[in-house]
């Protein structure tokens, strides 16, 4: 990170105006040649093999904080994507727009902890995911941490909210707890018992190499109409619409340790319930599941990692299984300096029948770099890369 001075001038009339604050900008660029594929859907007509170099969620932000004494501050963070391979369009359709990522403005005490307003991670996902840091090739094409649209293996509950609330308390004897709520900002349901709120827990304990993690999430009135993805090429995350007095949560528990020669072993177990597909139907479950080991080896780190998603209990059609879907990571990264690091990984990703989850860096059938991207049920999806991030 970089602390720099920022001055804005404007000049009018013969009278200058002038103000200055101190700012830390921070980020990183990151890009990778990728080769990626698509095959085995239920119905057939997969893509297949494209060679593309793909933006590896590249960012920029801006932090500032004003010391107000007796242990308070005002803290306040603006952070943008930065899709600089696509023209400032991802594979999914998103923009390079200011604050796409999180931003926000806040107050922070020693004693009572921080309070939060704007565009941030969920309580949930901070604590049970990032963490404790199972997603071990985060922030490239093989990571887990792709749920930020219902769209990954695992970590499905995980969420960044818009027009939210978050505290978090101190740490106390190593333990740490946290708190969002997500307000519904939609006109349309204004003065109705149709709310779609969000609110999101999260807590912690960690003593030295040790952390474990749980957390719970809940989003209001939305239910899992599976009927559409059944019968149609739309990725099962579109499939989540409102229907009345049914809401769907997540429930996780996650645990990280690592040793003093390097190597990390971690593992999270998440509990999904995804609402009924229909008035009278049962409540559908699903659980997931990961299992992570990494190992640093001078500047090198070599990280492999299984990930699953169960059984979809319930089901509108098929059999349980016929929701499932797993994945597997490989991956290493080696630091030139410390800024500079290479990449490197492996995953692939096999969907059952009727399932089509997809890679954080999108990998579509059809509609790349649209926000209607569609990957076929039943595919199973594999990308192999090299890349490099540098950090500032």
């Amino acid at each position: 990170m970089k602390k720099t001075v920022m001055l804005l001038s404007l000049a009018g009339a013969g009278f200058p105006l002038v103000a200055a604050a101190d700012v830390t900008m921070y980020g990183f660029i990151s890009a990778a040649v990728e080769s990626v594929k698509t095959s085995g859907a239920t119905n057939g007509g997969n893509s297949g093999s494209a060679m593309r170099v793909t933006d590896q969620t590249s960012r920029i932000g801006f932090k500032g904080t004003e010391d107000l004494g007796d242990g308070r501050s005002a803290i306040w963070q603006v952070e943008s994507a930065v899709k600089f391979t696509g023209g400032g369009t991802g594979l999914n359709g998103t923009t390079s727009t200011l604050a796409s990522r999180n931003s926000f403005v806040g107050l922070a005490d020693r004693s009572y902890g921080t309070l939060q307003m704007g565009y941030y991670e969920s309580a949930y996902r901070r604590f049970t995911t990032m963490n404790v840091g199972t997603d071990l090739m985060v922030n490239t094409t093989a990571g887990t941490d792709v749920a930020l649209n219902y769209q990954g293996v695992v970590n499905r509950g995980d969420a960044r909210l818009k027009n939210s609330v978050h505290y978090t308390t101190p740490t106390w004897n190593g333990f740490q707890a946290g708190v969002s709520w997500g307000a519904d900002e939609n006109a349309a349901n204004y003065g109705k018992t149709g709310s779609q709120q969000r609110l999101s827990f999260g807590g912690q304990y960690s003593d030295g190499g040790f952390i474990v993690a749980a957390g719970y999430d809940r989003q209001n009135n939305l239910a899992a109409n599976l009927s559409t993805a059944v019968s149609s090429s739309q990725p099962l995350a579109e499939q989540f619409s409102a229907m009345a007095n049914t809401n769907i949560s997540f429930s996780k528990l996650a645990a990280g340790y690592k040793t003093s020669f390097g190597t990390y072993f971690g593992a999270a177990f998440e509990h999904g319930e995804l609402g009924r597909h229909t008035a009278s139907s049962s409540t559908m479950t699903q659980n997931d599941y990961t299992l992570a080991v990494s190992q640093a080896v001078g500047r090198a780190t070599f990280m492999l990692s299984y990930n699953r998603l169960g059984s979809l209990e319930n089901a509108y059609a098929g059999a349980p299984d016929d929701w499932s879907a797993t994945q597997w990571v490989v991956g290493s990264t080696y630091a030139l300096s410390k800024t500079t690091t290479l990449l490197a990984y492996w995953t692939r990703l096999n969907n059952s029948k009727y399932q089509n989850q997809t890679l954080i860096q999108n990998v579509y059938d059809s509609g790349a770099y649209t926000t209607s991207g569609v990957l076929l049920p039943g595919s199973t999806v594999s990308a192999i890369g090299a890349g490099l991030r540098i950090s500032f």
